[in-house]
C-alpha cells in the first residue's frame, strides 16, 4: 500500500510540475518566434535530434523553448529538465568555484599553483617538439594562467607531440574509459581515474610554452579541480556542490547521471545533412556509470533549467533570489578580460577586436554584429551546447543540444535570439 501511494504521489507531483512549466513553455514559444523557428528548422530537418533553449531577461524567471525528443528512438520530449552533457561548459562552473576560494582569501589569482600543487614547482618547456629536450620555464604557473588557458599546458584533443603524450599518459580530460588498462598497447598508462593521479602524471610532462606567454586551449580547468580539492580540503565535486550547485538549486548538475535521472538523459549524435548516428546512447551512456575522473574542464551534465540559474547568478552580480554565491566584485573579475596585455596574443581565442579570456569564459571586446553587447561572455561545449551572458542588455541564454561534428547552433541561435530581443523591445536596434 505504501509503495502504491508513493508511486501515485510521484505521478501527481510530476503532473503538477508539467502544468507549472507549461505556461512558460507555451508563452516562450509564441514570444520568441525567431528562436522557435530556428528550433523547428533544425530538428524537423533532422540536423538535430533535440534542442532546448533557456532565456533569462533581467530578474524575470527564465523562459524555455524546446523541440524534439531525448533521442531519435525515444518518445520522451526534450524540455527544461532534460539532461545534457555540457562538456566544456563545465569550465565556467569550475572557474566560479575557484573564485569562491579567491573571494575567501584561500587562493589568489596571481598565486603560483605550486603553493598548492608542489609537483609543479619547477616547470619545464619543451623545445623543438621533443619531449626529452627542455629548458626551465621563465616563471611559475599562476592560478590565473590555469583559468585563462595561458599556463603552457596543452590538451589531448589537439595536435603535436605534447597532445599525443597526454593521451599516452591517460590524460584525456573528460574521457570516461572504464577499463583500468591501456587504451592502446603503446600507451604509457591507463586512463587516470582520479584527480591526484591526473595531476601527478601531468606534472611529469613539459609545457608547450612559458606560463603567461600565449593562449593555448588546455587542461588548465581540469587541473584546477585538483587545486580546489586540495585548497578546500574536500573532494572537488563536494565543494562545488556546497558553494555553487546547492545554493543555486542546480539539483541535476553532476559528473554522473544517477538513479531515476537516467530517464531524462539525452543521446549524443554525430553527422550532418540529416544523417545522425548515436555515439553515446542514453540507454548505456558512460555518463551514467560513476563520477569517474571529475573533469572540471569537460565532465559535467546539466539541464537548461539548472544552467540558466548559473547564468542568472552571474548576470545579477553573484546573487540569485536569496542565494548570494559570489560578491559583485568577484563576478566583475570573473568576466574581465585577463588577456588584455599586449604580451599575451589572443589569436587562439575567438576572432574579434579585443577578445580575450576572463575566468574560464570568452569575453567579447566589442559589440557583435549579431547583437551581443561589448563584454558579453560565455562558453560552448563539445556536443554543441552554448551559453552567454550579455551584461549590456541584461540577457542570458543557454542552448542545449547533443551533436558532435555536425550542425553548429552557436551563431544562428544568437542571431535568432537578438532578432527577438529587438522585436520585443528588450534591446534597441
Amino acid at each position: 500500500m505504501s509503495d502504491t501511494f508513493n508511486l501515485d504521489r510521484r505521478a501527481l507531483l510530476a503532473g503538477i510540475g508539467l502544468l507549472a512549466a507549461a505556461p512558460s513553455l507555451a508563452f516562450a514559444k509564441t514570444r520568441y518566434t525567431n528562436v522557435q523557428a530556428f528550433l523547428d528548422k533544425y530538428v524537423d530537418g533532422k540536423q538535430l535530434a533535440d534542442c532546448v533553449v533557456a532565456i533569462a531577461v533581467g530578474n524575470r524567471p527564465a523562459e524555455f523553448l524546446s523541440k524534439g525528443n531525448l533521442a531519435l528512438d525515444a518518445d520522451i520530449a526534450a524540455g527544461p529538465a532534460s539532461i545534457f552533457r555540457v562538456y566544456s561548459m563545465s569550465k565556467p562552473v569550475t572557474g566560479a568555484t575557484f573564485m569562491t576560494l579567491v573571494e575567501r582569501g584561500v587562493l589568489k589569482l596571481d598565486q603560483p599553483i605550486a603553493d598548492i600543487l608542489p609537483e609543479f614547482a619547477n616547470p619545464k618547456v619543451m623545445l623543438n617538439g621533443n619531449l626529452e629536450t627542455t629548458r626551465p620555464a621563465s616563471g611559475p604557473i599562476l592560478m590565473r594562467h590555469l583559468v585563462t588557458h595561458t599556463s603552457g599546458l596543452s590538451y589531448g584533443i589537439g595536435q603535436g607531440p605534447l597532445a599525443a603524450a597526454y593521451n599516452s599518459y591517460g590524460l584525456g580530460a573528460g574521457g570516461r574509459t572504464v577499463a583500468a588498462t591501456k587504451v592502446r598497447p603503446t600507451d604509457v598508462y591507463p586512463p587516470a581515474r582520479d584527480l591526484e593521479t591526473f595531476g601527478r602524471r601531468l606534472a611529469t610532462l613539459p609545457l608547450n610554452a612559458d606560463p603567461g606567454a600565449r593562449f593555448e586551449y588546455s587542461v588548465g580547468l581540469d587541473l584546477m579541480g585538483l587545486v580546489i580539492q586540495r585548497a578546500s580540503g574536500m573532494p572537488f565535486y563536494d565543494y562545488m556542490k556546497q558553494v555553487i550547485l546547492d545554493p543555486l538549486g542546480m539539483t541535476d548538475t553532476d559528473f554522473v547521471v544517477m538513479g531515476s535521472k537516467k530517464d531524462r538523459l539525452t543521446s549524443v549524435y554525430a553527422g550532418r545533412g540529416g544523417t545522425l548516428t548515436a555515439n553515446d546512447d542514453r540507454k548505456n551512456s558512460s555518463f551514467s556509470r560513476d563520477r569517474d575522473l571529475p573533469s572540471g574542464g569537460g565532465g559535467l551534465t546539466s539541464t537548461a533549467q539548472d544552467y540558466v540559474k548559473f547564468c542568472q547568478m552571474l548576470m545579477n552580480g553573484g546573487t540569485l533570489g536569496r542565494a548570494k554565491v559570489l560578491k559583485a566584485e568577484t563576478v566583475q573579475a570573473f568576466r574581465t578580460n585577463h588577456m588584455g596585455s599586449a604580451t599575451i596574443p589572443t589569436a587562439g581565442t575567438s576572432p574579434g577586436a579585443g577578445n580575450g579570456f576572463g575566468v574560464a569564459v570568452q569575453v567579447l571586446g566589442a559589440a557583435s554584429p549579431a547583437g551581443e553587447g561589448a563584454g558579453t561572455y560565455g562558453w560552448d561545449g563539445a556536443a554543441g551546447t552554448t551559453m552567454w551572458v550579455d551584461p549590456v542588455h541584461k540577457v542570458s541564454v543557454v542552448g542545449m543540444v547533443q551533436i558532435q561534428g555536425g550542425t553548429n547552433i552557436h551563431r544562428p541561435l544568437r542571431e535568432a535570439a537578438y532578432k527577438d530581443f529587438q522585436a520585443l523591445g528588450i534591446i534597441k536596434a
